[in-house]
């Protein structure tokens, strides 16, 4: 048996499953103005010590992602999966984030250290964590850089308590927990990350530098030209929150739950299969957005029963092909989200 919390974070996202045989996994953790609420409802759900068997990471933003800290303090988590951090997805995420400080919104120092360094971050919360760092690779770059192996290769012979690992999109991650399954289903349980990268947002951010300063601008420059002087930074901003929807680099996706094959099992029509496909702030708008989704988890897709809406819902990041499936949505929304 499992149970499921879809947790009232707000302008944010905390999912937790609880497996009958004490075993817990957890799918992002965050709110944006509403801290407190992730503390009060981290204490509810998990005892000191408790294990997690794996926190995964939809993408390192502030509303899901802030209350990862507090949990890596209170619980034992054996392995974090998160979308592999490349140089460019670190650049991209620096500027959002001096962009977001500047106009009054605020990012926790633990983020800006994950995002610079995952095990630096880790060692400053518990020095001698024993953990698992799951970098999941991109959906369709599955090949690894070699100067980021060899960054990664040099940190691991620093900490050996702290593990650095690579894992294609599609891997079952599963496989390294121990004892993970349905009750009820004699098939083993899965859990399915796809790193899917979001490039729309900065292309759009990249042409419309352009045309505010007049030349082409890349991202290593715009950090230089936002310290010049107070007129770069007013464009500069006025550029980012002329986006349609986020800058955001990459969104993992996740299937957690058993495809029910194997034993004759009748089905009532109020009958919602165990699959659950969470989609972090995955990219859903457009004609072609769903269909990748879908060919992504063409072996999982009949056995998903409950799908996290994206994007806490936003009309900028929706599609109508997401309610084409038989199928119990639910979404995290702040209160005021228009």
């Amino acid at each position: 048996m499992i149970t499921r919390l879809i947790l009232p974070v707000g302008q944010g996202a905390f999912y937790v499953e609880k497996f009958q045989n004490r075993k817990n996994i957890v799918y992002d953790c965050g709110s944006i103005g509403n801290e407190k609420k992730i503390e009060e409802l981290i204490e509810k759900c998990f005892e000191r010590n408790k294990v997690i068997e794996a926190i995964f990471i939809s993408h390192l933003d502030e509303d899901h992602m802030n209350g990862v800290g507090k949990l890596l303090e209170k619980c034992k988590v054996k392995r974090i999966c998160f979308p592999l951090i490349t140089e460019e997805m670190k650049q991209v995420l620096k500027i959002k984030i001096m962009i977001e400080e500047a106009i009054g919104n605020s990012y926790s120092d633990f983020i800006k250290e994950f995002i610079e360094n995952p095990e630096l971050a880790i060692k400053k919360i518990k020095e001698d964590m024993e953990i698992e760092l799951i970098e999941i690779l991109p959906n369709d770059e599955q090949d690894i850089v070699e100067e980021n192996n060899k960054k990664i290769d040099s940190e691991d012979t620093k900490n050996k308590k702290i593990k650095r690992i690579k894992k294609k999109s599609g891997e079952d991650i599963a496989e390294e927990i121990e004892g993970l399954e349905h009750s009820c289903n004699e098939n083993k349980w899965k859990l399915i990350p796809y790193n899917f990268k979001q490039e729309t947002r900065i292309n759009e951010f990249e042409k419309k530098l352009e045309k505010e300063f007049g030349k082409k601008i890349s991202l290593k420059e715009v950090e230089k030209i936002w310290k010049e002087n107070e007129d770069n930074r007013e464009k500069i901003k006025k550029v980012y929150e002329s986006l349609k929807g986020d800058l955001n680099t990459n969104s993992m996706t996740l299937f957690s739950g058993v495809r029910e094959v194997g034993k004759q099992m009748q089905y009532d029509s109020s009958y919602v299969k165990v699959g659950c496909l969470y989609t972090g702030d995955y990219e859903a708008k457009g004609k072609n957005k769903w269909k990748t989704l879908e060919e992504a988890y063409t072996e999982y897709w009949k056995w998903i029963g409950l799908i996290q809406v994206p994007h806490h819902g936003s009309s900028l990041n929706c599609n109508d092909a997401l309610i084409s499936k038989k199928a119990v949505y639910f979404l995290s929304a702040g209160e005021k989200n228009t």
